[in-house]
């Protein structure tokens, strides 16, 4: 069996495990989802957000005004950095040195994060990136109320899962740094001895997309949709 069709039969083992057909409509109620295994999410961002609130404190000086809406901005980037990572593209946005209106359109198009979220975040970036006069303070304290809802709202929602196993130990495992899915016949973390990959499908080569865009847009849907017995 080749790679695409291996890739194939776990795309549709986990659908079925849904309760969807290959057509992806639903035929059957599920007794127990399989198995997803996630990253711990940093809390980073939120030390530059707590600088920003310590600075927030004596606004009536310009010199806070303009420390508070820098760690706004970098509380924003890093969060930003931290969900591109989580979704496993941080090596190609580093290496093709992706600016933070491009990570955002990625993030908005895996769909983790409301658009009414985005396009505040957006917005409030352009003016720290593009306006160099000193800020008032009403503009500091909305940049401030931007930056909590964007970290709290982060820190929150559910990321798609790159990891999967299977009750027929079928195993999917996500390579963070270097972007390549491994396909296993048994689960290698519960193997006593070496368990060899099926085989590997690299960020760039045929299926990668296709098999990444299933796992963080048609499974999530499939969670949802199951429980109502909805097509997708």
């Amino acid at each position: 069996m080749g790679k695409n069709e291996i890739a194939a039969e776990f795309k549709r083992k986990l659908s079925s495990f849904y309760g969807y057909d290959q057509s992806l409509h639903f035929v059957r109620a599920i007794n127990s989802p399989p198995v997803a295994t996630g990253l711990k999410a940093s809390l980073e961002p939120r030390d530059f957000l707590d600088f920003a609130i310590e600075d927030s404190a004596a606004l009536e000086k310009e010199r806070n005004r303009v420390n508070c809406l820098g760690n706004s901005k970098r509380a924003i980037d890093s969060q930003v950095d931290r969900l591109v990572q989580r979704l496993g593209f941080f090596p190609l946005a580093r290496k093709e040195r992706w600016n933070i209106p491009r990570k955002l359109k990625f993030i908005s198009q895996v769909g983790v994060v409301a658009p009414r979220i985005l396009r505040r975040l957006n917005s409030l970036r352009n003016r720290l990136e593009h306006e160099f006069a000193p800020p008032s303070k009403e503009q500091v304290e909305d940049a401030l109320d931007v930056t909590t809802l964007f970290l709290s709202y982060a820190e929150l929602v559910p990321l798609p899962s790159l990891n999967w196993g299977l009750p027929d130990k079928s195993t999917v495992r996500y390579d963070y740094n270097e972007m390549i899915f491994r396909f296993y016949d048994e689960n290698p973390d519960l193997s006593e001895k070496d368990v060899a990959p099926l085989f590997s499908l690299a960020c760039g080569e045929h299926g990668f997309q296709d098999f990444y865009d299933f796992l963080v847009r048609v499974v999530p849907l499939m969670q949802r949709k199951s429980r109502l017995g909805e097509d997708i």
